[in-house]
């Protein structure tokens, strides 16, 4: 135990670092995601072959390769970002694709009568979606979104790649017997006791995940 109460600061730091990492780039990836839904299901030919372009190409790349693209990429565009930046950019992109495809798989789901009356009492096709549409496909999708975020968490773990101190890489290198805020060699190194702990983490986070998007689907299903 002395050796994480000796290193607690920076195991809760890289905890830490991992759910701001994880949320923020599942955030903007549902807003993403929902972009690209919509544009799938658009009465506009460009719209929907763009957005299938961009959900096949995100899909079909490993993650690892696009957190690599953004770090190195985006700089040539002179656009100088932190790795924490790029890989929470990179991670939304990738999780948008599969996001949207859960949703596509949401809105239909929905009756199609549903839409036609829509249409029958003068709604534009943005209001359908946003007031009949989007939000029963966002109730029909919780279990897969649920599952999304929960690897979410744990595809994270790839900016460590890029020199972001999430958790895994600060197991990995306090278990090297380097201490991370400083560099300086440890008197010990204890990789299985860190790894341990990181097994813990994600255990917990994991199951706690799992049982509330069961508790949200079970609950916000919508009635046929």
């Amino acid at each position: 135990m002395k050796y994480l109460q000796e290193n607690r600061e920076v195991l809760l730091n890289g905890a830490w670092r991992t759910i701001q990492l994880a949320l923020l780039s599942y955030g903007f990836g549902l807003l993403v995601g929902m972009f690209l839904a919509i544009c799938r299901i658009s009465p506009v030919r460009p719209l929907r072959w763009l957005a299938g372009f961009i959900t096949k190409a995100m899909v079909n790349t490993p993650v690892a390769f696009l957190m690599f693209f953004g770090f190195y990429g985006i700089p040539k565009l002179g656009v100088l970002v932190s790795g924490f930046v790029t890989a929470v950019v990179m991670m939304s992109i990738y999780n948008g694709a599969y996001i949207g495809e859960s949703l596509r798989a949401g809105i239909n789901t929905v009756p199609n009568g549903q839409a036609e009356a829509a249409r029958a009492i003068g709604l534009t096709f943005g209001q359908t979606v946003r007031h009949i549409v989007l939000p029963q496909a966002l109730r029909s999708s919780f279990g897969p979104l649920g599952v999304l975020l929960n690897a979410n968490f744990r595809n994270v773990a790839v900016a460590g790649a890029i020199g972001v101190g999430e958790i895994i890489k600060t197991q990995r290198v306090l278990g090297e017997g380097i201490d991370p805020r400083t560099g300086a060699n440890l008197a010990y190194a204890k990789p299985f006791v860190f790894a341990m702990v990181v097994f813990a983490f994600y255990l917990v986070i994991g199951l706690s995940l799992g049982q509330l998007a069961v508790r949200l689907d079970t609950k916000l299903a919508v009635k046929r």
